[in-house]
């Protein structure tokens, strides 16, 4: 489980890097994600039912801290900056998503 987490939040923040530093090309490092099925199927990893309803408590509670962050965006930011948006801020969201999840789930691995 560690592991799934770990590779989230590296893949979220060097897609957001990514994304920042090379625009459009940068949207490719999102394709990292992909590989940790394979990675996971190569080391032969299966979890248990106690590791899988941790993830689903982690995937609910990810879920709250996204509503939150996109209310508190709506909120602060608003109209005043639109200058601010970059053209890719759907895969920047998604990154972090990723990123949040991983944190999250790291949380969780250590309270339990």
């Amino acid at each position: 489980m560690y592991f799934r987490y770990l590779y989230g939040i590296f893949v979220g923040i060097i897609t957001i890097l990514a994304v920042i530093l090379f625009d459009a090309k940068g949207i490719t490092a999102f394709a990292l994600l992909a590989l940790r099925p394979l990675i996971m199927r190569w080391k032969k990893m299966h979890f248990d039912e106690r590791e899988l309803s941790l993830f689903y408590k982690t995937n609910s509670i990810t879920l709250g801290v996204i509503i939150f962050l996109i209310i508190l965006m709506y909120f602060t930011i608003g109209q005043n900056a639109k200058d601010l948006f970059t053209p890719y801020w759907l895969t920047i969201f998604a990154a972090s998503a990723v990123a949040i999840q991983g944190i999250v789930g790291l949380i969780l691995l250590k309270l339990k």
